[in-house]
This record gives C-alpha cells, sequence and structure tokens, in this order.
C-alpha cells in the first residue's frame, strides 16, 4: 500500500490530525521548538516514504514511537552543538534583543580572553598549563593529577597557586574591565 492507495486526502487527514500532537511529543523530548518543528517533518516525511509498511490501524503509535526515537538521536546528536538561535531562545521573554546581544558579546569577549591567557600560560610554563587544565578545566581531582604528573600534592597546590598569581599579575586589569563593561 503507498500513497496512491490510501489516497492523498487519507495522508492529509492522518497528517492534519496528527501534527499538533507529534510536534508537541517533540517538544516534550527536545525542550526546542525549533529542533521539535525540524523533528516534526521528519517524521512524516518518514511515514510519506514507508508508508507502506506501516499499519494503517496503528499509525498514531507509530507516530509516537517514532517521534520519540527521532527526539532522543537529534537531542543526542547535537547536545553540544549550540546555535545563536539556541542562545537567544533561552534568554527570558521580556529580554531585548539589545539585552540578548550584549549577553553575547560579553560571553564572547571571556571566551576571547580565556583563551588567550590559555595560550599565553602554555607559552609561559607547559607544567602550569597542564595543572590549570586539569585540575580547574577536567575538573580531575588534585590527588589524580599530581599522580599522573609525579609529583607531591603539596607540589601541585604550589604550581596551582604560582600560575593562578602569573595570570592574575597579567590579566586581572583586563579580566576587570569586562567585568565593568
Amino acid at each position: 500500500m503507498n500513497v496512491r492507495s490510501i489516497g492523498k486526502q487519507a495522508f492529509d487527514a492522518i497528517y492534519e490530525s496528527n501534527l499538533e500532537y507529534v510536534y508537541r511529543t517533540a517538544c516534550y523530548y527536545t525542550q526546542n521548538h525549533y529542533q521539535a518543528e525540524e523533528i516534526t517533518q521528519c517524521v512524516f516525511i518518514k511515514l510519506y516514504d514507508n508508508i507502506d509498511n506501516v499499519n494503517m490501524q496503528s499509525v498514531n503509535s507509530w507516530l509516537l514511537i517514532t517521534t520519540k526515537h527521532m527526539a532522543l538521536n537529534y537531542k543526542r546528536d547535537y547536545a553540544r552543538e549550540t546555535l545563536i538561535d539556541e542562545l537567544l531562545y533561552d534568554n527570558e521573554v521580556g529580554d531585548s534583543l539589545e539585552t540578548c546581544y550584549m549577553t553575547e558579546f560579553d560571553r564572547t569577549k571571556r571566551k576571547e580572553l580565556a583563551d588567550e591567557i590559555y595560550l599565553r600560560l602554555f607559552e609561559e610554563n607547559k607544567r602550569w598549563y597542564d595543572a590549570i587544565m586539569a585540575v580547574y578545566l577536567l575538573e580531575k581531582p588534585q590527588k589524580e593529577v599530581a599522580r599522573e604528573m609525579g609529583i607531591s600534592l603539596e607540589v601541585l597546590h604550589s604550581m596551582l597557586y604560582r600560575a593562578k598569581k602569573w595570570i592574575r599579575k597579567n590579566y586581572e586589569k583586563r579580566y576587570r574591565y569586562l567585568d565593568e563593561a
């Protein structure tokens, strides 16, 4: 059975009667209306392509299960991808476009400063860089980091202190400027 055999009107009826149901299910799992719209389109395209293999008596169940699996796969596959639309969507409803822009601008400036600090720290002292990255960015336990680096815990504490002191000395003014701006 294909679309011609059930008829375009029957497919359109399935689409119309289940569109909101599929969209709400996708929204529930993704928590993002842009992704939900895309998943909804994909589900109905998949139904159209596989109409021969779908039991028309259980089409509602098929749509629900397909939507759920697509949404979970989509969420898993694109969890780390950050789009500007998502950043704007996450802001509170009352935020103006200017506020959204300034928030994103501040976030970008802070990231650029952090990247510069890490680069300069790497150039200054690679062991400081390794210690800072492992303890603060990777959030590894300090005992484990000390063991991996082949040093005692006290030496690691001293190394972290010196690295943070160097960062403060070289970047404190720029960091404070970002906070004031």
